[in-house]
C-alpha cells in the first residue's frame, strides 16, 4: 500500500520587522494538537490488542520517566530526537552559584533521522495570509500562567495578531470549547484590541478547553464579509492539568 502523502499548509505574513518589501515570513498553519490519550486511540485502533486507556497511561509513565532523567541530568533519546538539559546565562567567576534571576534551565531538542526523514516527505503548500488571525498565547489574570490552567469565572488575556472581536455575524466571539460538549462563549470582552483581547470567563467545569476566536476583522480595520476562527493549538485546563496529579490509572489489556 502506498504511503499517505501529507499536504503542510504554511500561511505567509507581511514581516513588520525587515522594511524590504516584500518580505514575507511563514508560519504552519495548525490542525490542532494531541495528546497522550488521543495518541492512544491511533495506536488501539491500528494495534487492537490494546485498550487506548492502556496505551495513554503507558505514554503518560513514559513521560514522567523522561521528565525525570532529565532532572537527573541524563540526555532523553527517542524516535522524535534528542532532549538534553542545560542553563542559561552567565556566572560571574568559576565558583558563582546559580542565581535564578540570572540562570535558567531550559531542555534543548534535536530531531531525530526519522523525524527529518517524516519532515522531507512532506508535500508543502504556501498561501497568502494578508488578513491572517492568529492566537498566539493566553495568559490567565489571576496566576499569570501562561498557555496552562485558567480560572473559572476569571479574565483571560488574548495576545495574537488581527484578534479583535468584530463584525455582526452572530459566530463572532471568543469560545472555550471542552473535550466534549458544546463551544462555550466568554462572557464579555473588557479589551478587544487587534494585537490583545481580555475576556471575562463563564463558570466552567474542570476539564480540558480549546480556546478560539471568529472575527470579521482584517488588518487595517477592515472587516471581512464571512467570519473566520483561529483556534489556540495547546489545550486549556481549568482545575489541574493531567500531569499535575497522581493519575494512576491502572488499564488493562
Amino acid at each position: 500500500m502506498a504511503e499517505e502523502q501529507h499536504i503542510l499548509y504554511v500561511d505567509l505574513y507581511d514581516n513588520p520587522l525587515t522594511p524590504k518589501a516584500g518580505d514575507y515570513s511563514g508560519r504552519v498553519a495548525s490542525t490542532g494538537s494531541v495528546q497522550n490519550t488521543s495518541i492512544g486511540t491511533r495506536i488501539a485502533a491500528k494495534r487492537t490488542e490494546y485498550r487506548p486507556e492502556t496505551i495513554a497511561n503507558i505514554l503518560d509513565l513514559s513521560d514522567q520517566e523522561k521528565i525525570e532523567a532529565l532532572a537527573a541530568g541524563q540526555t532523553v533519546n527517542s524516535k522524535l530526537g534528542t532532549l538534553v538539559l542545560q542553563v542559561e546565562g552567565s556566572f560571574d567567576g568559576e565558583q558563582a552559584p546559580f542565581d535564578k534571576t540570572k540562570h535558567r534551565l531550559t531542555v534543548s531538542f534535536s530531531m531525530s533521522k526519522q523525524l527529518r526523514e517524516a519532515l522531507d516527505r512532506l508535500q508543502i503548500s504556501t498561501r497568502s495570509a494578508s488578513s491572517g488571525l492568529i492566537i498566539n498565547n493566553v495568559k490567565d489574570a489571576e496566576s499569570q500562567e501562561l498557555n496552562g490552567l485558567i480560572t473559572s469565572g476569571g479574565s483571560l488575556i488574548i495576545s495574537g495578531v488581527n484578534i479583535k472581536v468584530a463584525g455582526d455575524d452572530e459566530q463572532n466571539g471568543v469560545f472555550l470549547i471542552p473535550s466534549e460538549g458544546e463551544p462555550i462563549r466568554a462572557r464579555a470582552l473588557v479589551h478587544n484590541n487587534p494585537s490583545q483581547v481580555t475576556v471575562l470567563l463563564p463558570s466552567l467545569e474542570d476539564g480540558e478547553y480549546t480556546l478560539s476566536i471568529t472575527t470579521q476583522y482584517a488588518s487595517g480595520n477592515r472587516l471581512l464579509k464571512a467570519p473566520r476562527t483561529s483556534t489556540l493549538n495547546v489545550p486549556l485546563y481549568v482545575g489541574t492539568k493531567p500531569d499535575d496529579g497522581d493519575d494512576e490509572r491502572p488499564g488493562g489489556l
